[in-house]
């Protein structure tokens, strides 16, 4: 009797069997170290991006409030900054008056401060009305992953100067060891300063 070709059954072979799975096993390895180099590559574009972030934040926040500033001041490693009142109750723009060539809102202040608190970096407001009383007071964590803050002693009638290191986010670096971290400056003139005259 002839065997008919129905009945063949075909079936890989061991070698065949063995080839695959270890084609497979490069193909998966490849796409898992691809997945891991992407999520480094992330997140350190990432912690870069908020640091940046950060760094910008806290220099334009300095920078705005000492050109506005009417005074500062540093009491252990707190800059204290004056400024004029610029809206009144009604959330209304005041008129400013020019008195003896300076520029003045009328009365009460607003004192902003800036300190670090752990490794945040606070900015706290208090608006007072003529009478001294605190009608408002926020405090907000401007900036985080803060190393230290510095306010250098100098003259504080025309400028202020600060410094703020960061904590590096993205810390892995197979070499040389620790990334360390980065220092931005602030050297500002304050509003009505003498050395701009």
């Amino acid at each position: 009797m002839k065997s008919t070709g129905r009945n063949i059954r075909h079936a890989f072979t061991l070698v065949e069997m063995m080839m695959t799975v270890g084609c497979g096993s490069l193909m998966l390895a490849a796409v898992t170290t691809a997945g891991v180099a992407l999520q480094r590559s992330f997140a350190a574009v990432e912690g870069y991006s908020v640091a940046e972030g950060d760094q910008l934040r806290v220099l334009d926040y300095i920078a705005m409030d000492c050109r506005r500033a009417l005074s500062a001041s540093v009491a252990n490693n707190t800059l204290t900054i004056t400024v004029p009142v610029y809206y009144d109750s009604n959330s209304d723009p005041k008129t400013p008056a020019l008195t003896n060539g300076a520029l003045s809102y009328g009365t009460g202040s607003v004192t902003i401060t800036y300190s670090q608190s752990g490794s945040n970096f606070n900015r706290r407001i208090v608006v007072s009305d003529s009478g001294g009383t605190t009608t408002s007071d926020t405090a907000t964590a401007i900036a985080t992953n803060v190393a230290s803050f510095t306010v250098s002693p100098q003259d504080l009638t025309s400028s202020v100067s600060c410094s703020i290191t960061f904590s590096p986010r993205f810390t892995y670096l197979p070499g040389p060891g620790p990334i360390s971290g980065t220092t931005v400056y602030c050297n500002t003139f304050l509003r009505n300063a003498g050395a701009r005259h």
